[in-house]
């Protein structure tokens, strides 16, 4: 997804390895002011995750979901917590992207549609974003009423029953049913390509079924079938995104799985705290994490067999293992180590 805001160059090419005026203490645990926290935080990411819920009505064999459960339907993101992340990125205008799901089911939620108005009055220049598996989309007029609401993307997977595997049959079924449901003439052209999209004013909707049990991603190493190997790739992650879970916690990526059994948190958001996030993006935990995940080395922890952006979940791309690459790794590592 990413209709809404695009780029050239990944990342890496965009705000680290060609940046003259790149700032170490990025990499670096040391104290630094706050007013320095918020303009790096404000330069560098560009996407916040924001769980708002915890159920999910799913149980999909290629998410965590289907082995620790994420039930409780009544279990909402702390109204003051809410409060508190919203109004901190207010104060520094934030546009980038804020996603408003991880692993829950969003539009589940009956509160979701009026939390997603909440941000949008107060963040006007951000791209609200959210996954949906689409069961909760009855007719098209729900896509009105998202739209209404200020969401500006919705990327819609259509799942496989539970213990149920993808196959082609299913999937193009799957996709002919959803068109049905929100009367959409399906080309013969988007059948093939088992995926289409369109827009409902101002909100870009795209639909598919994707076999993820095979280009899925292994969430911090807990689906054993996508952990083929040990990381050694960089990763951006932590420098790019500030993730928060359903209960204010703060995870180190978008694949870092929480629930009621499973804490993966690094901390956790202070809703006393106007500046707790800004305070926790350039902490020194974090500080230490991205530096031992900006280099080839060996990963360690949740980071250790994923497959983010490795050569085995993304084939059409190559952010890595370039001479180039590693040159000015290089170079910005003799500056951080020193």
């Amino acid at each position: 997804m990413g209709i809404n805001i695009k780029h050239n160059k990944n990342y890496w090419e965009r705000k680290i390895l060609n940046n003259k005026k790149l700032d170490l203490e990025l990499f670096t645990p040391t104290e630094i002011e706050l007013d320095r926290s918020k303009k790096i935080f404000k330069k560098y990411v560009e996407l916040v995750c924001l769980e708002l819920s915890y159920y999910c009505n799913r149980a999909c064999s290629y998410c965590p979901v289907s082995i620790f459960e994420r039930s409780d339907k009544n279990l909402e993101l702390d109204t003051e917590i809410f409060t508190n992340v919203v109004n901190s990125l207010s104060e520094i205008n934030f546009s980038g992207r804020v996603s408003l799901n991880l692993f829950n089911e969003p539009l589940a939620s009956k509160n979701f549609l009026n939390n997603v108005k909440k941000i949008k009055d107060q963040l006007p220049n951000a791209v609200l974003s959210c996954n949906s598996n689409g069961d909760y989309i009855k007719n098209f007029d729900m896509f009105n009423k998202i739209s209404k609401s200020g969401l500006q993307e919705i990327l819609i997977t259509l799942h496989p029953p539970k213990n149920q595997k993808w196959t082609r049959k299913y999937a193009e079924l799957s996709l002919k049913r959803f068109a049905k449901r929100i009367d959409y003439k399906l080309s013969s052209e988007e059948l093939n390509n088992i995926k289409f999209w369109l827009y409902v004013g101002d909100l870009y909707i795209e639909v598919f079924c994707t076999n993820w049990d095979e280009k899925g991603n292994s969430r911090g190493g807990l689906m054993k079938n996508l952990s083929e190997k040990v990381r050694t790739n960089p990763c951006e992650k932590p420098i790019r995104e500030l993730v928060i879970s359903y209960d204010g916690s703060i995870q180190l990526c978008c694949h870092s799985y929480q629930n009621k059994e499973i804490d993966n948190g690094i901390t956790k958001v202070d809703k006393d705290d106007q500046n707790s996030i800004f305070k926790i993006y350039m902490s020194k935990t974090l500080s230490r994490i991205r530096n031992g995940l900006f280099s080839y080395s060996e990963k360690s922890g949740i980071c250790k067999t994923c497959n983010h952006y490795e050569d085995n979940f993304r084939t059409d791309i190559n952010f890595f293992l370039s001479k180039n690459d590693k040159e000015k790794r290089n170079k910005i590592l003799k500056k951080i180590n020193i």
